[in-house]
């Protein structure tokens, strides 16, 4: 079991803007301010409501846009991953926590290290914690420089256990090998969850080859980083592009 010191200051509910969770990063022992950590705000119901990244002082603060029952994921380069909640919020209900996290040395190669240098945005939207981790399929900036795919669905194709098919529509969809035999994945780009199977787009028209920085693929309920608050036993498919990255 992880193990996490959690400092909660419960604020009662009073004139304010909207729900509200604020607080401070820290390590756990030296009380050290953790800069950059990515704090995600995530429903009773899965969803990621909210997300930011600690100031250096270990400052953040994430946003309700209803009340409701809310728990907190903290992670950070580093560090290990925890989370802690729930909270009931309130109509404009604030709370302050300050948040501890434990030391997690990362055993990198030197290529990873490199790329930890150049690509900082997939360090702070948690790209390279989850590839250290070890859990998921991963395609980095280097892989898609170095294809000869003229295509996304080209690509992830070449994953293990993915399949593209097209549907009724002749749109082209991801689907992914489950225990009941295919199913169609929740689908995110740029941490957004899009509403695919609403979208009379294909995966081309939603991420273009050209636009991709990377991907990644979790399977099965179990295998989903909680970041990404889906509870879909197929899996997520995360693209990152180049509109919200470093080029």
């Amino acid at each position: 079991m992880k193990r996490l010191a959690v400092l909660l200051l419960l604020v009662g509910a009073h004139a304010a803007s909207a729900q509200t969770i604020r607080g401070n990063l820290m390590e756990f022992g030296s009380d050290a301010p953790i800069d950059l950590g990515l704090i995600i705000m995530i429903s009773e119901f899965g969803d990621s409501v909210a997300s930011t990244l600690s100031s250096n002082t270990g400052f953040f603060e994430v946003t309700a846009p209803e009340s409701g029952n809310y728990l907190l994921l903290a992670a950070a380069l580093g560090y290990r991953e925890s989370r802690v909640g729930l909270f009931e919020l309130g109509e404009d209900g604030e709370i302050s926590v300050e948040f501890r996290l434990w030391e997690e040395p990362l055993m990198l190669d030197g290529i990873m290290v490199e790329s930890l240098v150049r690509e900082p945005e997939l360090v702070r939207n948690g790209f390279y914690r989850r590839m250290q981790r070890g859990s998921g399929s991963f395609i980095r900036p280097a892989d898609i420089q170095e294809t000869t795919a003229m295509r996304a669905a080209e690509m992830i194709q070449g994953l293990a256990g993915v399949r593209m098919v097209v549907d009724s529509n002749g749109l082209e969809r991801v689907q992914v090998r489950g225990t009941r035999g295919y199913c169609v994945p929740t689908l995110f780009v740029d941490g957004v969850r899009t509403e695919w199977g609403r979208l009379a787009l294909g995966l081309d028209e939603i991420a273009p080859l050209e636009t991709l920085y990377a991907i990644e693929l979790h399977r099965g309920v179990s295998g989903i980083p909680i970041e990404f608050g889906s509870f879909n036993e197929c899996g997520v498919i995360a693209f990152w592009t180049k509109r919200r990255n470093d080029r």
